[in-house]
């Protein structure tokens, strides 16, 4: 659940959730189901509803975290 429908209220509870340092997530992206892959901002963050269900991959590169929110 976030507390803020915002692209800074997910990483706060994706970096709480997986006891991530949030200044090591660099990008937030999303896949869809026909597997388009789009940059994650507030706007896609406010339009999703609660019962939204994603897998997250982690990648790392150069000490950076990127997610990957893919719908399931």
């Amino acid at each position: 659940m976030l507390r803020t429908p915002t692209l800074a209220g997910l990483l706060q509870a994706i970096s709480d959730k997986y006891n991530l340092p949030s200044e090591k997530i660099c990008r937030i992206y999303k896949r869809c189901k026909k597997g388009i892959l789009v940059n994650m901002d507030d706007v896609m963050v406010k339009h999703y509803t609660n019962e939204d269900t994603f897998q997250i991959d982690f990648t790392e590169q150069g000490g950076l975290l990127t997610l990957t929110l893919t719908e399931i």
